[in-house]
């Protein structure tokens, strides 16, 4: 694009003033857009970034096996499923979701690129990927008090990480899960790092897909978690 004077037009003194306010809202506007805060991925949200495959070896496996959990195929594209290879009674703990526990300061370096990564944060980052282990911050949960459970390093993380989504009311998605903070011990005292459970919200037949609820937060493109 050439460059252009206004002078050059000999523009009345008063357009020539209207042309440089509306320049100027322009530039305002364009400087508080890039200066402003940056919209953090949501939280939880697939990014268009191959997911590794999980070994069959994996810790994640053998919890499953474990608890009478398969690891299969599920329908409708969703990937990988939990399915119930035993009845589950309605009330009754399925599992807990395991994983590395994060600071809110490192999900935004590792996760968010809301903050410049340390070199704690670069070995983390190469130890996932020499183990081919994912970086899409697909598995976070927010446990509060800017403490995160991510459950995508399978080495670490149990089948839990393959629950698939269903909402509420949903007979074909077939919601029959939720989730259960836990912060204190049976004896009633206080745990060290907060707990995520699940509990089955029906009976479970055997070869159903265990599912879940992710919430609104999971798919609201305006989420600032």
């Amino acid at each position: 694009m050439g460059q252009y004077s206004f002078s050059a037009y000999r523009l009345p003194q008063q357009k020539t003033l209207m042309i440089l306010l509306f320049l100027g809202l322009i530039i305002t506007s364009s400087e508080s857009f890039s200066l402003g805060e940056r919209r953090r991925p949501r939280i939880g949200v697939p990014k268009p970034t191959p997911r590794p495959v999980v070994s069959p070896d994996s810790f994640s496996y053998a919890t499953a096996e474990n608890d009478a959990i398969d690891i299969l195929q599920a329908p409708g594209g969703k990937g990988m499923g939990a399915f119930a290879s035993a009845s589950i009674l309605a009330g009754e703990w399925i599992g807990e979701y395991t994983g590395e526990y994060m600071t809110r300061k490192q999900v935004e370096a590792r996760y968010w690129e809301q903050r410049k990564p340390n070199k704690y944060d670069r070995k983390w980052r190469n130890s996932r990927k020499r183990r081919n282990q994912g970086v899409s911050g697909d598995y976070l949960f927010g446990m509060g008090d800017d403490v995160y459970i991510d459950g995508e390093d399978s080495e670490v993380s149990c089948w839990c990480r393959f629950m698939n989504h269903a909402s509420h009311g949903d007979a074909k998605g077939q919601c029959n899960a939720e989730t259960w903070s836990v912060c204190r011990d049976d004896d009633g005292s206080e745990l060290d790092m907060p707990q995520l459970w699940f509990k089955a919200l029906r009976d479970i037949d055997v070869g159903e897909e265990i599912c879940y609820d992710y919430g609104v937060d999971y798919w609201d493109d305006d989420n600032n978690l």
